[in-house]
């Protein structure tokens, strides 16, 4: 059985990219908002991994991230940040709120699978920056 992404992105074309190169290897949920993943995760059940960029409506990626970081139902999920902030500050803030990785944009497909498929399968918790 697949494991399962959920791809938090308000960005129509970089959600339809990541749901096309982790597709063959993951069932894919995409949403355009953080209301409608956790909608979906609370309905489904928590997924293997949480891909999230940092700049959403309502809800913005860094407060989705300590948020979820910080509640017993969700804590545990691995999330990745693919965000086109190129600022270590940023990078830093994500990892020190519980990001399990960091990949700016734009971003070459094959990087993020190969990230992905490491995150959902290490069994120790070192974190990938790219970009």
């Amino acid at each position: 059985m697949k494991k399962r992404v959920v791809v938090i992105d308000d960005d129509y074309p970089i959600r339809l990219l990541l749901e096309k190169v982790l597709e063959r290897s993951y069932n894919v949920m995409a949403f355009n908002n953080v209301g409608k993943a956790v909608e979906y995760m609370i309905q489904k059940g928590n997924p293997d991994v949480i891909i999230t960029d940092i700049k959403l409506p309502v809800i913005d990626g860094k407060d989705f991230l300590k948020n979820i970081k910080s509640s017993a139902r969700f804590n545990s999920i691995p999330v990745v940040v693919v965000s086109s902030w190129n600022d270590e500050n940023i990078k830093l803030e994500c990892s020190n709120s519980g990001a399990d990785g960091y990949i700016q944009k734009p971003f070459d497909p094959q990087v993020v699978v190969k990230i992905i498929d490491e995150v959902v399968n290490r069994a120790d918790k070192h974190k990938f920056l790219v970009g």
